[in-house]
């Protein structure tokens, strides 16, 4: 699995990361800290099962990586 939810500390809310190297990811220009449970399991999912997202003619947002620079 690519991306795994993190619990925040103190313990309320969730993060999205990048299981390789910790970085948290982002989806349609937003990065994925400050979820619910339910959020976070939803983009887990989706950034995990690319087998099913559907294949579109046009770019659409999908989950990507960001540093402390920007979008890598």
């Amino acid at each position: 699995m690519r991306f795994v939810a993190v619990q925040e500390p103190p313990g309320s809310s969730w993060a999205v990361f990048d299981a390789g190297n910790g970085v948290p990811a982002e989806y349609a220009g937003r990065v994925l800290i400050g979820l619910t449970w339910r959020e976070a399991r939803w983009f887990v999912a989706m950034g995990n099962d690319h087998t099913g997202w559907p294949q579109y003619s046009r770019p659409v947002a999908q989950l990507r990586l960001v540093g402390a620079g920007g979008p890598i």
